[in-house]
């Protein structure tokens, strides 16, 4: 039999990806995509897989590999290449793939951590509306019409409101001075007060009654003007160090995660599901110390689950489960998934990872991998952070 060696030298090269004297990412991207319109497509991604099995390969190059494989119809391989990738094209194929199974609930809780990332990355918004509606399920949208609650609140009030900080579905948060006692507070002010009275009662009264480390303190407030007091963190929400790459606020990692996993653990103890873990309502003290904020949508837990935050909402929450620590515990690992993706080895010499990638694995992964509430996820996060 004829041996086609034209494309020998492109196919050799490739296969010296990794190997000291081998292509750069950028080259071996480049042979891949020529030999994939040649006959020698198959034998370049044997080589590549090959590799994988030696080293894990850069992200890009993954999913270039398991496109090839979808096109090729090897959805399984193609699956298990990616299964623990988090860049957007590879959430974007895992999606794709789930969605041919018929799991279309872990085919959005994907999509929406694409959309979290970038509301504009293609086709994420259509397949997200596609699944949303053959899955069945109601989905919170950006409500119309909300007015800055700033304007209402009481002039007796004994606010100076200094600055915006944050601003979500439910309310803006500003960063306010008390006048009659000189000190910084978080002054939260709900969207529409008259209409979400009772949730600003809720999220005061579940932070007071698990009042204690890790979480935020609540000073005062006023459900009538809509507003909630509360303690002020000096670094912020773990949302804006994450957008800074500020390292020095978030390595090593054990020195909030533990902590954060800890303060899970005493809310589960207690019988509550948050239901909001995201970067934004994690929030840095001085020191480090991280505290739970926004208690408006937690439940206890076998209660129906709310709606939840884009891209930190379990596959199995989006399927209807009712409020379950695990759920939690899925949006615990989307926050490591987030903080190892702005330190990356190269930068920090791998300090602070240690076995943090494969506890953001399992958390994110299927309940039968997922920790069961805090307590455990504490124990397996004491495992990480020491290596």
């Amino acid at each position: 039999m004829m041996v086609d060696r034209t494309n020998a030298p492109d196919l050799e090269r490739l296969a010296a990806f990794g190997t000291p004297g081998g292509p750069a990412l950028d080259e071996a991207l480049g042979l891949f995509a020529r030999l994939r319109t040649t006959p020698a497509e198959a034998r370049a991604v044997d080589r590549l897989l090959a590799r994988a099995a030696i080293a894990a390969l850069p992200e890009p190059l993954l999913v270039a590999v398991a496109c090839a494989l979808v096109d090729r119809g090897e959805k399984k391989l193609a699956a298990r290449l990616v299964a623990r990738a988090s860049s957007a094209p590879a959430l974007m194929i895992r999606a794709g793939l789930l969605a041919d199974e018929g799991d279309l609930a872990a085919a959005v809780a994907l999509v929406e951590r694409v959309l979290s990332r970038d509301i504009d990355w293609p086709g994420a918004r259509e397949r997200h509306a596609r699944w949303v509606r053959e899955l069945g399920v109601a989905r919170p949208e950006p409500e119309a019409g909300a007015w800055d609650a700033a304007m209402a609140i009481a002039p007796e009030a004994p606010f100076e409101l200094l600055r915006e900080v944050g601003r979500g579905g439910a309310g803006t948060v500003r960063e306010a001075r008390d006048r009659a006692l000189g000190r910084h507070v978080a002054l939260k002010m709900y969207h529409r007060p008259d209409r979400d009275r009772a949730q600003l009662l809720h999220e005061a009264r579940v932070a007071v009654a698990l009042a204690g480390s890790g979480i935020v303190r609540v000073f005062d407030v006023d459900p009538d003007h809509g507003w909630l007091a509360m303690e002020w963190a000096q670094v912020g929400a773990l949302r804006a160090v994450l957008r800074a790459c500020d390292l020095g606020s978030l390595l090593p990692i054990a020195r909030w995660a533990i902590p954060l996993a800890a303060a899970l653990a005493r809310i589960h103890a207690a019988r509550w599901v948050h239901h909001d873990i995201k970067p934004a309502n994690v929030l840095l003290t001085a020191s480090g110390v991280p505290l739970i904020s926004d208690f408006g949508t937690a439940r206890r837990i076998g209660e129906p689950s709310p709606p939840g935050s884009l891209g930190y909402v379990s596959p199995e929450r989006l399927a209807g489960r009712a409020s379950d620590p695990r759920d939690d515990i899925y949006g615990f690992g989307r926050l490591l998934e987030d903080a190892l993706e702005v330190t990356p080895p190269e930068v920090t010499g791998g300090e602070g990872r240690k076995g943090w990638p494969g506890l953001a694995a399992a958390c994110t992964g299927g309940d039968e991998a997922r920790p069961n509430d805090g307590g455990k996820l504490l124990a397996r996060a004491l495992e990480a952070g020491d290596g």
